[in-house]
């Protein structure tokens, strides 16, 4: 055989183990990633891909806390949100809440529809809302379908620290379309 013909059975040989190493190691991949991603969201209120986290800022007097997270899920049109504890505050008992909403089909429609929320307007649109009473960790999810619509959530924390000062605060997720 000469050396092009050894050169090129080789070179066929090597793309062809490297192609079948692929196609047999790519659903393996594929089952490692799903199986990573469910250990990850193992124990928590939502399912799907994390599309946003917000700090929710609590706050006594002049003093300013990490309180806790507002995190927002995406799983096709099923969207959820959960806020749990931060580590600064996970000592305190506490009360979270979270709500989320759709808002429109724009981020225009959901700006529109906020100030509508904060000026005491009538809640005229889909809103799921989940609460924890003294509790250390997390709230249930809050979870609706959205479909194609744009949604925002929103959380709160309150609590009372070792010096008996009371902390709160709320923060808005951004909008999502």
């Amino acid at each position: 055989m000469s050396a092009f013909a050894r050169l090129a059975t080789t070179v066929a040989l090597t793309a062809g183990l490297a192609l079948a190493g692929s196609v047999v190691h790519a659903p393996a991949a594929q089952a490692a990633t799903q199986a990573a991603t469910q250990v990850a969201t193992q124990g928590l209120p939502c399912a799907g891909e994390r599309i946003g986290r917000t700090e929710i800022t609590a706050t006594s007097g002049g003093a300013r806390m990490k309180g806790a997270f507002l995190h927002v899920y995406r799983n096709g049109s099923r969207v959820c949100a959960f806020t749990n504890t931060s580590l600064a505050a996970e000592d305190y008992a506490k009360f979270m809440s979270v709500s989320i909403w759709v808002c429109g089909r724009s981020v225009a429609e959901c700006r529109d529809y906020q100030d509508h929320l904060d000026t005491g307007g009538y809640h005229y649109r889909v809103n799921a809302e989940s609460h924890v009473k003294r509790g250390f960790v997390r709230t249930n999810g809050a979870t609706l379908i959205a479909g194609s619509q744009c949604i925002r959530a929103w959380g709160r924390v309150v609590f009372t620290d070792s010096s008996r000062r009371q902390f709160a605060g709320n923060a808005n997720s951004a909008i999502f379309c």
